[in-house]
């Protein structure tokens, strides 16, 4: 069963804000990053490649990721956050830091004096998380399948961010360490644990709640948990040893149930017309294509960690963000006055916009990767992109602060009780 979200329990604003604010700043660096990619197809071996891709995983996706998951483990885990400010710091600015600093070494021949401040500061942020995660996680009766999967997730994250530290000390500082199988296992972690075992986590509660479909099967919500990591071992385990692509089976197949199971629920959904639908469509579809375009590693790359990751982080951003700032201003709204609601402070306008330019980024990375456009195409895109979602997104915490000033300012002249 699936648990109803507590709003009751959510963090103060300033908690998950400042991560989902800096998510579309990192999207443009990473743009940038593109711009400077080689001629031809796109080597996943490329400098401003290996950049791009961890600015677009660690920075544009990991804030969004670490903000949204912040809320959702308060009022559908029951997490609690007795030091919200505390906990803010020690995650926003190493992540931060690890981030510019991570994309430094990639840009400058993998420089030591660049590349461990970066694995030591992301090291740092991403544990932390995921252990405070699973701790509070674990001190907290629920149990349904956003908790449960969830946990995983955040599993996964750890071992992903400890094999990023391994392949860091071996690229760095000439750990006698095998980098090629620890780069296979970092990236099915981090893609495939990491952001995939996310995205089905949390679509077990926004894709019913926010686009009014019917629930996940019952048998995949009970146990989604654990066939998914354990497919992915069992998927990555076979690959080491066979070299083989029907290792891949078990992995394919789960994922793949994912994708046709989401996407059967948004033909379901009782809002036709809502465009977070388009975005989980699309975002379904480049996972399928992102898995059978295995066999080219930067076109499965860019389909899965930017058809996938950021198609499913957008259609959350523009419900999310929205919604927490309403959730915050009917905490601070003075008797008898009602907040906004979530479509005046981010109309439906803007996540179309948005759609459409997503769109045209996603082909253009394909054609990138393909080496039919060059670097700087799709660099200007993704730039596009990452500009039109700040300004948004600005523009929705402009509204949020006005209609708060107008609050104060009425009760300091009496208007207002």
């Amino acid at each position: 069963m699936q648990g109803w979200p507590s709003y009751d329990r959510a963090p103060p604003l300033s908690l998950p804000l400042p991560f989902l604010l800096a998510s579309p700043c990192w999207l443009f660096i990473a743009g940038l990053c593109l711009m400077l990619a080689g001629p031809g197809p796109l080597d996943r071996f490329d400098p401003a490649a290996l950049a791009a891709a961890h600015l677009l995983a660690l920075g544009a996706l990991g804030n969004a990721m670490f903000g949204a998951a912040l809320q959702i483990l308060a009022v559908v885990a029951g997490v609690s956050f007795s030091r919200p400010r505390l906990l803010l710091h020690a995650l926003f600015w190493p992540l931060q830091l690890g981030c510019g600093l991570l994309a430094a070494a990639f840009l400058n021949g993998f420089l030591p004096a660049l590349l461990l401040p970066a694995a030591a500061l992301l090291g740092w942020a991403l544990l932390v998380f995921a252990g405070f995660g699973l701790h509070g996680i674990a001190k907290s009766p629920a149990r349904d399948a956003t908790t449960r999967g969830m946990a995983s997730a955040l599993a996964a994250l750890l071992v992903a961010a400890g094999l990023g530290i391994a392949l860091a000390g071996t690229l760095g500082a000439a750990w006698p360490l095998p980098w090629k199988t620890l780069l296979d296992w970092h990236a099915l972690w981090a893609l495939g644990g990491w952001l995939l075992g996310l995205v089905m986590a949390v679509a077990a509660t926004v894709v019913p709640m926010f686009q009014i479909t019917p629930a996940y099967p019952g048998r995949w919500m009970r146990h989604a948990a654990m066939i998914w990591p354990a497919s992915l071992l069992a998927s990555g385990l076979g690959w080491q040893l066979t070299a083989s692509w029907l290792a891949w089976l078990p992995a394919w197949m789960a994922a793949l149930a994912f994708a046709a199971m989401t996407w059967s629920l948004q033909r379901r959904s009782r809002r036709p017309g809502d465009c977070g639908r388009r975005f989980w469509q699309m975002a379904m579809a480049a996972l399928a294509l992102g898995l059978l375009a295995a066999g080219w590693a930067a076109l499965s790359g860019w389909l899965l960690l930017f058809g996938l990751g950021a198609g499913a982080v957008l259609g959350m951003f523009y419900k999310i963000l929205p919604f927490l700032l309403w959730l915050d201003l009917q905490r601070k709204a003075p008797p008898g006055a009602r907040p906004p609601a979530t479509l005046a402070l981010l109309p439906e306008s803007a996540q179309r916009r948005c759609l459409f330019v997503f769109s045209a980024c996603l082909a253009m990375g394909c054609a990138l990767a393909l080496g039919v456009l060059p670097g700087a195409a799709a660099g200007v895109g993704t730039c596009a992109l990452a500009a039109l979602v700040a300004w948004d997104a600005g523009r929705a915490v402009w509204r949020h602060r006005a209609c708060a000033r107008n609050w104060r300012e009425a009760q300091e002249a009496g208007v207002m009780p």
